[in-house]
């Protein structure tokens, strides 16, 4: 390799190891040659190969495979997802700016970051843009995560009509993250810009103090077993919350007239119908105060990055009239006059669902950086967390879409359901109480 391959690789190393998702890069640059099976590094690096140090070491050690392994890595990066990263290394693309940051250094003043949601970056026109999310449909580049951590408990008891959970334990939580990318079947496109997705969600709740549980391209049995494990976590006892987010292929199920979960080895042309499929519905049953008695009275966040259906929702111009739909109220075992509450609770309360979009309709994801609902609650998220809310902090993610994704032709409408959630809910990202 060329020293000018050399020092590109090991200039944009900081930037872009981060964004590798080894689960889907890895196989590319065997298929690519760049390393051979019988490596003597292979048996470490598959041990480890979710690590941030593995990637590390993987992508530096790609310096020493030869004249070709440049390119090859170019190639690899590009069929595995990570075309932004390629475009990064191939100077077509991006590079972040922070002007005040350069401004500081230059005139060496001391340095004070502004938050990452805010930063500018620079064309290599030389062109400076405001607010990265604003161009996020003309974007290449993958969000960085980065979580503005809280300073102070925002949890505890206050004089106000809404009561606060408890948001403290280390770990915060536990959260599930399951992303199907490749499918079995040629019917469905690979969703390969939703390993973005998967990382920048890992990247978020790490830092905000969570233990992430990840898996990727789940059967239907796989599936089911997966949730069900996580539900009876035992950890989960020692835990003040927990999410569940899936980022699949989904639609509406012709019987129930619910969405639907698409497991990778879902058949469209199959005589049975929604054989291996997943409803939505069905995952909160494993969660209520009977069949997950370690996270009653605890707050359990579903958030779903899949299609409800295949209707496109239309923009409109300024309409004179609105239409009121009345969110899903549960009646369940509600307590009676007579009813002792510290005795008796109700099995389904304490849950958010997040949907990314509206039933029936599809949920957009750019082919490149991911999808704009997830990059946006993780901008969101990693921004606000450390003072805002959870309901909060999805009406903000609900108004960015509503400015980022609605064009003259078409839109994207957030659905958050609360299920007995009567609570506010501070996540209160790498804040813990002194042991």
């Amino acid at each position: 390799m060329n020293q000018k391959h050399r020092d590109t690789i090991d200039s944009y190393c900081e930037d872009i190891v981060p964004k590798i998702n080894l689960n889907t890069l890895w196989p590319k640059l065997l298929e690519n040659k760049i390393f051979n099976r019988d490596d003597v590094n292979v048996p470490r690096w598959k041990d480890s190969l979710m690590d941030k140090s593995t990637a590390r070491d993987i992508y530096l050690t790609i310096k020493t495979r030869g004249p070709y392994a440049f390119n090859r890595f170019i190639a690899s990066l590009k069929q595995s997802g990570h075309e932004s990263l390629a475009d990064v290394l191939e100077g077509k693309t991006f590079t972040f700016v922070d002007n005040e940051l350069q401004k500081n250094i230059s005139e060496g003043n001391a340095i004070n970051k502004e938050p990452v949601g805010e930063r500018k970056f620079r064309s290599n026109t030389g062109r400076v843009q405001d607010n990265f999310f604003y161009d996020i449909q003309s974007s290449n580049i993958p969000l960085q995560i980065q979580v503005q951590k809280a300073t102070e408990f925002l949890d505890g008891p206050v004089y106000e009509n809404v009561e606060r959970y408890p948001m403290r334990s280390k770990p915060r939580g536990l959260v599930l993250i399951i992303t199907n990318i490749h499918y079995k079947y040629c019917y469905k496109e690979p969703r390969s810009s939703a390993a973005h997705d998967e990382e920048n969600m890992k990247n978020l709740f790490e830092e905000m103090g969570f233990r992430v549980v990840s898996h990727f391209d789940l059967t239907k049995q796989q599936f089911v077993e997966k949730v069900r494990e996580f539900s009876q976590h035992k950890h989960l006892r020692n835990v003040d919350s927990c999410f569940v987010i899936v980022s699949s292929h989904g639609n509406v199920n012709s019987q129930y007239e619910v969405t639907e979960i698409e497991c990778v080895d879902n058949n469209p042309e199959s005589v049975l119908q929604n054989d291996k499929t997943v409803l939505c519905k069905d995952i909160l049953d494993y969660f209520t105060a009977e069949a997950c008695p370690h996270l009653a009275g605890k707050p359990k966040i579903f958030i779903f990055q899949l299609c409800r259906g295949k209707k496109i929702q239309k923009s409109v111009k300024e309409p004179r009239h609105t239409t009121d739909i009345s969110n899903f109220n549960s009646t369940d075992g509600m307590i009676g006059p007579k009813t002792n509450f510290h005795e008796t609770i109700r099995n389904y309360e304490d849950i958010l669902v997040t949907q990314a979009t509206l039933p029936g309709h599809v949920a957009f994801r750019d082919t490149i950086t991911g999808s704009w609902f997830i990059q946006i609650l993780c901008e969101v998220f990693m921004n606000y967390a450390c003072k805002s809310h959870l309901q909060d902090l999805l009406n903000m993610v609900d108004s960015r879409l509503k400015i980022q994704r609605t064009t003259k032709e078409e839109c994207q409408t957030l659905t958050v359901t609360s299920i007995g959630f009567n609570k506010h809910c501070f996540l209160n990202p790498g804040l813990f109480e002194e042991t």
